[in-house]
């Protein structure tokens, strides 16, 4: 898991009681502070991450921020690296315990146009 992900998820359990908007402060400074070229280069850094979780909720957020990074990259091009990795994807996914993930990956592909 990329450094910066793996410090913004550290405690983040903690973290959200003490501020509720943590994740989103965090991942949108992330994203802020990266290029359109930068924040389509991260990709798959936040797909990694995504494969190395197993909590529905931390998934869920991470295809959300995902997302975002395609938003600052303003493409809708998809990364070869998603594109080698989406059934991977899919699959990972399809493990986690909720609907939480499966219902933000949807939203995802749609945006995408992914089948």
């Amino acid at each position: 898991m990329h450094h910066t992900i793996a410090v913004i998820l550290e405690d983040w359990v903690e973290k959200i009681n003490e501020d509720e908007f943590y994740l989103s402060t965090a991942f949108d400074k992330l994203i802020q502070e990266k290029t359109s070229f930068e924040a389509f280069d991260f990709i798959p850094y936040m797909l990694d991450a995504i494969l190395e979780t197993n909590d529905d909720f931390v998934a869920s957020q991470l295809i959300f921020y995902m997302n975002c990074l395609y938003g600052k990259a303003d493409t809708t091009e998809i990364h070869p690296i998603l594109s080698q990795n989406q059934e991977k994807l899919e699959q990972h996914i399809a493990t986690l315990n909720g609907h939480n993930a499966i219902r933000e990956y949807r939203e995802f592909k749609r945006d995408l146009r992914l089948t």
